[in-house]
């Protein structure tokens, strides 16, 4: 090969290279995200301009205007209540603290998590924000007194135990069973912790029945909490067609005045090359986005083929999924079918879903049962197996295990557990009521 030829192909491989990184660039990006991307490239190059929003047409093919219409009422409603930040942010500045320990206080509520519960210890909060830890002190103790009840606890006992202390039962029964005997508690050793508390099997039951009328996540009742508001890029209709919304991502074009300028001022070389350079680069650009949504709805069309039990039936159909399988199906690799799931979302009868949560592990079935399931949908027959338990006789961990095992499904104790925990779901013996 010449020299030249070989100069020719490494061109041509950088170009290539180049092209290829600016798609995956654009198809990782979120929605916001892309909006930055092209922001950033429109104000690099002066050939590449964002196009207005296109005019509804009248015969235009409607999405599914059932879903629409649920999902704007939906995106109205986040706005009308304060978030749980906001709420508690607004009694600290109402409580007449003192400016600097209202100020940590503040910066303390910024860590706060959807159920108004710090993720990090005391020690660490206290170092991660530079707080002298006498104000360090103070200001979470004033953030503790806040409303609801639990707000600025570090798990859920001590959650539980600050509402307590919030209702005037500090020195009770109760906040000695959470304080000294919470394995007692929650595996239901009632004799063991009233052996150890001098008191009776009754009064120790008494005491685990004022403490499930607790709250277990005093942050669920502020439905916004910080969240981002979502809207969809794509769209699943009753007949399981899905199309690109197009909501907010950028519509861009070349710059007609540039193009004039360009042909007027040919003579000019170095313009003529920069402005070469500009239309070159837009064109790469606007080529990533379209590519990016042509993935995107070739993965999502996949999804959909696959998942037909769940937009037919709902969430508990979901179907264990891997990306190898949806890789196989559209032909790209593993690495694209990630990059296009990542932070994508998409609308249907059953609410906004990301496309990462479609794909879940199986979980062995027993002989004769229905066969894998996912982890969705276990978390789904444990929540209609709780919502339909008789409260005076709550479900334990072992009898939800019994009864999956019946219905077909192998699942361990732990993983319900586990489960019920991330649903925010109590203990049996904190369930039950008289």
């Amino acid at each position: 090969m010449s020299g030249a030829a070989l100069q020719q192909g490494m061109k041509q491989n950088m170009v290539a290279t180049a092209a290829m990184q600016q798609f995956m660039r654009t198809l990782q990006a979120t929605t916001a995200e892309l909006q930055q991307l092209a922001a950033q490239a429109m104000a690099a190059n002066p050939a590449l301009e964002e196009l207005p929003p296109p005019e509804e047409e009248g015969d235009a093919a409607p999405l599914d205007c059932e879903a629409t219409r649920r999902h704007e009422l939906f995106l109205d409603s986040l706005t009308e209540e304060p978030s749980l930040r906001e709420y508690v942010a607004e009694q600290l500045r109402r409580s007449g603290l003192e400016a600097p320990i209202e100020r940590a206080a503040l910066r303390l509520v910024d860590h706060l998590d959807t159920h108004g519960r710090f993720d990090s210890s005391p020690e660490e909060l206290c170092r991660g924000e530079h707080l002298d830890p006498a104000d360090f002190l103070l200001a979470l103790s004033a953030l503790r007194d806040c409303e609801p009840p639990g707000v600025g606890s570090f798990d859920l006992r001590d959650s539980l135990m600050l509402q307590l202390e919030h209702a005037g039962e500090g020195e009770g029964l109760p906040m000695q069973l959470l304080r000294e005997h919470w394995e007692a508690l929650v595996r239901h050793r009632y004799a063991e912790a009233a052996r150890a508390l001098g008191c009776t099997e009754g009064e120790v039951a008494a005491a685990a029945q004022r403490i499930a009328r607790l709250d277990p996540d005093p942050g669920s009742h502020f439905a916004r909490t910080e969240r981002e508001v979502i809207r969809p890029d794509l769209w699943v209709d009753a007949q399981l067609q899905v199309t690109l919304t197009g909501e907010q991502v950028p519509r861009l074009t070349l710059s007609p005045t540039y193009r004039e300028l360009m042909a007027e001022r040919a003579e000019d070389v170095p313009l003529r090359r920069y402005l070469s350079r500009c239309f070159r680069e837009g064109r790469e650009f606007i080529r990533a986005v379209e590519e990016r949504q042509r993935t995107l709805l070739l993965v999502a069309r996949a999804i959909v083929a696959r998942q037909q039990s769940f937009f037919r039936q709902g969430p508990s159909r979901l179907a264990p999924l891997k990306m190898e399988q949806i890789a196989a199906d559209t032909g790209l690799s593993i690495s694209t079918v990630s990059r296009a799931v990542n932070g994508k979302y998409l609308g249907c009868a059953f609410g906004v879903w990301e496309l990462r949560r479609f794909f879940s592990q199986a979980l062995p079935a027993a002989e004769g049962g229905e066969g894998a399931l996912s982890a969705e949908t276990a978390q789904a027959r444990i929540r209609a197996l709780i919502a339909a338990e008789d409260p005076r006789h709550p479900l334990s961990d072992a009898k939800i295990e019994r009864a999956l095992a019946a219905e077909g499904l192998m699942i361990a104790r732990r993983t319900i557990a586990k489960y019920r925990e991330q649903m925010k779901i109590l203990p049996a013996s904190l369930r039950r009521r008289s």
